[in-house]
């Protein structure tokens, strides 16, 4: 019955509260940040950099989501809502079983020290994330705010 009572926008607001306070607890490393190579370009990202973002990404579509639902006439569809809840929250929880469970799924070869997996894998599952949520997950939030906003109510027709 809990559930039952938890709409998208609590869950926006939950995970966007957590990643504020986990980025605040890891962005105590200065030198700590996402690294991505484009052929010989690098773009270096500082962890703090990137929770702001997040949190700022998960918070605005906790607060377009509560304000949709206080409209009385304009209503969200809700398999679009659901499929973009899923990817969105899912990655979060994705991203953060990789970080738990390093030690367990990445074993350093002793031959060769310096070859950090880890490193590599929450990289590329960050990039994948991040490229799955701005090309699918987004553009399904803003068609689904677009389709609610111009789709007449039963009251308008003649």
């Amino acid at each position: 019955m809990i559930l039952k009572k938890i709409k998208a926008h609590h869950l926006f607001l939950i995970v966007s509260i957590l990643i504020l306070l986990i980025g605040m607890c890891r962005s105590t490393d200065l030198n700590s940040g996402l690294d991505i190579n484009i052929h010989s370009t690098y773009l270096v990202l500082s962890n703090y950099d990137c929770t702001l973002v997040l949190f700022t990404t998960y918070f605005l579509m906790g607060i377009l989501y509560w304000l949709f639902e206080k409209l009385p006439q304009k209503q969200l569809i809700k398999p679009l809502t659901i499929i973009h809840t899923i990817i969105l929250i899912g990655s979060f929880i994705i991203y953060w079983l990789i970080i738990f469970l390093d030690d367990k799924l990445f074993v350093i070869d002793p031959n060769f020290p310096l070859l950090n997996y880890k490193d590599e894998i929450i990289n590329m599952t960050l990039v994948s994330e991040f490229l799955l949520i701005a090309f699918l997950a987004i553009p399904i939030f803003i068609i689904n705010l677009l389709i609610s906003l111009l789709r007449r109510t039963n009251n308008n027709k003649i």
